[in-house]
């Protein structure tokens, strides 16, 4: 919350190398949008690898509460924070797209926000579902993103109408453990 600020927030969710790449050339675009990045890997080697692309990031582990509001970036160096992350984020940028499949949407989607992922996708139905509605948008390379990054930044029409379309998905197939759980029950009766 204090490294948010006022400011406009997007949230990197289990990011790989080529996803940090990626992102380094939309915090060059706009420097005014904070960045958290919680990496899917966060051995000292990948963390360094990401200091080394954004020498301006702070990580987690070494924040004081005196320098974090100042900085611009974020990375997140332990585990088991990013589904809490995501209330602070205006945005997501969901990790693995361009490598063996991307991580979970639902964790931004309960949120509202627009969502963005690399062309590897298509194992997951949710993701499919969300695109098909708007809210989660595919881009292949740095400028493809900025492209697409920039339409629901600047049209807060759009934003809002994916806002309320997300958190409508979300809860409209809400339930699923107890549907199952359900017909387990169901099935052990008979």
């Amino acid at each position: 919350k204090i490294f948010k600020g006022s400011s406009s927030l997007l949230l990197a969710g289990s990011s790989w190398p080529k996803d940090e790449e990626i992102i380094k050339e939309l915090s060059k675009q706009h420097p005014e949008i904070k960045i958290i990045i919680a990496p899917h890997l966060i051995d000292k080697s990948h963390i360094s690898q990401i200091k080394s692309i954004f020498p301006e990031a702070i990580t987690y582990s070494k924040a004081i509460e005196s320098k974090i509001s100042k900085a611009p970036i974020l990375i997140i160096d332990n585990m088991g924070m990013l589904s809490s992350l995501y209330q602070y984020a205006d945005f997501a940028l969901i990790g693995g797209g361009f490598g063996a499949g991307i991580h979970n949407t639902l964790e931004a989607a309960t949120y509202g926000m627009p969502i963005f992922i690399g062309p590897n996708y298509h194992k997951f139905q949710e993701a499919k579902d969300l695109i098909e509605i708007g809210v989660i948008t595919v881009f292949n390379d740095a400028i493809e993103l900025k492209e697409k990054f920039e339409i629901v930044l600047h049209d807060k029409e759009k934003y809002n109408h994916i806002v309320n379309a997300s958190k409508e998905y979300v809860q409209s197939n809400s339930g699923a453990t107890n549907l199952i759980m359900k017909k387990v029950v169901e099935s052990l009766e008979i």
